[in-house]
């Protein structure tokens, strides 16, 4: 049991130096990944937009054409008032007239509103262009700083994780994921040291039955309060 305590606290020492290197690269990943998040969904906005544009293009040039059917048949019925012998006849193709006139107005309107609706996504376009141009400059000048810090420790960082995978192979799997566990709920702390019969982790008294028996590293104990796991501290002795 004392091979695998000290597996995880040599676990735990590699990820802090890990977590320090990230740490140094400061909110650098996060504001990379927003960039590139913030530029896809730009680019999604602007091709939906240009989507619509080319559904709108494709009505209007329908309507356009059933536009000039409608003419074409209003002035038939217009031209045919002056023929008529009849007022019944007269009526007729007077309320067929006036049936085109609206259908007409309708149409003329609605292509009204399309040619609207096309240009305010053709604007709204122009503006996504704009944030677009300015979120790749961020986003190049971001990522180049990010590489530099990333290359600055990339040699040490290789050798930080080949370490992690030779100290991984002393562990169970149930231990890893364990500790895993642990680690991702207590902010990449998942091992604490038992100092002066208290909990490094979060400063809690550890009775002194359990201190003898940490220190004895022969069974893996967590902090009733924290839940990290417990090893006997360097320093004790």
């Amino acid at each position: 049991m004392q091979r695998t305590l000290f597996a995880l606290i040599e676990l735990q020492e590699i990820d802090s130096k890990l977590d320090n290197l990230n740490e140094e690269r400061g909110d650098l990943p996060q504001v990379v990944n927003n960039l590139k998040t913030a530029q896809e969904d730009k680019k999604q906005l602007m091709d939906s937009q240009k989507e619509l544009i080319k559904k709108l293009r494709l009505e209007e040039k329908e309507k356009s054409l059933e536009l000039e059917s409608l003419k074409t048949q209003l002035k038939k019925y217009e031209d045919q008032l002056y023929m008529v012998k009849t007022n019944k006849e007269y009526d007729a193709i007077a309320s067929e007239t006036e049936n085109v006139k609206k259908k007409i107005d309708a149409i003329e309107n609605r292509i009204l509103e399309i040619s609207e609706h096309m240009d305010k996504y053709a604007e709204s376009n122009k503006q996504y262009e704009k944030d677009l141009s300015v979120i790749a400059t961020e986003l190049k000048e971001n990522d180049a700083e990010l590489q530099k810090k990333i290359g600055a420790s990339a040699e040490e960082e290789n050798l930080l994780l080949q370490e992690r995978q030779i100290v991984k192979k002393k562990l169970t799997s149930q231990q890893i994921n364990s500790y895993e566990r642990i680690r991702a709920a207590k902010k990449g702390k998942a091992v604490a040291y038992c100092n002066g019969g208290i909990c490094s982790g979060c400063y809690t008294f550890i009775p002194p039955q359990r201190v003898v028996e940490i220190r004895a590293m022969k069974k893996i104990f967590t902090c009733e309060s924290c839940g990290r796991i417990l090893v006997w501290s360097k320093n004790e002795g």
